[in-house]
């Protein structure tokens, strides 16, 4: 056999070794693949393409493995380590949260809530070099990471809460005592989740009641609805009454969220104010006859003042008048 011949089977004998000594499902090369995101396409490496999920709005935990989820609060993160049976570690920070496969298997949608999660575990691949994590979020910001090492090997992942008009559980709003008759009455203020992440909801997600004067009780259209994109504000007016009379008005979420729980607070899920609609033009006329009266006394006092000044019965120097 010539020494080209003995060279072609000694290669082909040592890559058949190395196939019968490599069990099945051995582990390879490093890698965390993540599935359960809203949007399939974001790779997390960054803080402009997080991977995103749902904030918990029940206190529940949900993982969803269909690609684009709207209903997850989990991602998984599939882990392949580059031996059997390796220690993995995994941290995070900001407001996100680690969940193991065994808390998650024991638990699953019953006990696995917005606080169970840590910032550090630590955990074992399989005989096949898998394990599986899952992280999650109760902020709305692109500021938690998770980062999963092996060994010398590690990956990082931004990752950003979701949270909806369905997780609405407090307003803060305020609005005026007063408002002039026939005029606007303008109700600003925030809407947060249980986690106290500002939300952004229409006008349709609000209702809006009037009652009192010549008003009926009805709902009323909330006229120039604005929010403010930055600071999450919400604006508008609605109509005061025709006739000068107290009224109340009541803002409600028409779809607030629907667990109460002791660990997210007290719900506000509808605010009421006491308006008073007024003359405008007749307070204006009162107020400037106030003023008047006041300035009256003032220049009678500082002429008193004054005269005694002149007569040098007050060692001070005389006042100006009004």
């Amino acid at each position: 056999m010539s020494k080209k011949l003995i060279a072609v089977a000694s290669a082909a004998a040592l890559a058949l070794s190395a196939l019968v000594a490599a069990p099945a499902g051995a582990a390879g090369a490093f890698a965390v693949v993540a599935t359960g995101m809203q949007t399939s396409e974001a790779n997390g490496i960054s803080s402009t393409a997080p991977l995103k999920a749902n904030v918990p709005s029940s206190d529940v935990q949900r993982y969803d493995s269909t690609a684009g989820t709207s209903t997850g609060t989990l991602i998984r993160l599939a882990v392949t380590t580059t031996e059997n049976s390796a220690a993995v570690t995994a941290t995070s920070t900001g407001a996100v949260k680690i969940v193991t496969a065994s808390q998650w298997d024991a638990n699953a949608t019953t006990a696995v809530k917005s606080s169970t999660g840590s910032q550090s575990v630590s955990v074992t691949s399989d005989s096949s070099g898998s394990v599986y994590l899952y992280v999650y979020t109760t902020s709305t910001a692109a500021t938690g990471t998770v980062t999963v090492t092996q060994g010398t090997n590690s990956r990082t992942f931004y990752v950003q809460g979701v949270s909806g008009a369905g997780n609405a559980y407090k307003l803060n709003f305020t609005g005026p005592a007063s408002a002039a008759i026939s005029g606007e009455i303008e109700l600003t203020g925030t809407v947060t989740d249980m986690f106290g992440n500002l939300l952004t909801l229409t006008a349709a997600e609000l209702t809006t009641t009037t009652l009192g004067g010549s008003l009926t009780g009805a709902a009323v259209v909330e006229a120039d609805f604005e929010v403010n994109a930055t600071t999450k504000v919400h604006s508008f007016n609605v109509p005061s009454s025709t006739t000068a009379s107290a009224l109340a008005v009541s803002l409600a979420l028409v779809t607030p969220a629907t667990e109460v729980k002791t660990a997210f607070g007290s719900r506000t899920a509808s605010q009421f104010f006491s308006v008073n609609a007024v003359d405008l033009s007749a307070q204006v006329t009162a107020l400037t006859a106030q003023v008047a009266a006041l300035k009256a006394d003032y220049n009678a006092l500082a002429a008193k003042w004054n005269k005694r000044v002149a007569s040098k019965t007050a060692p001070k120097k005389a006042v100006a008048t009004k």
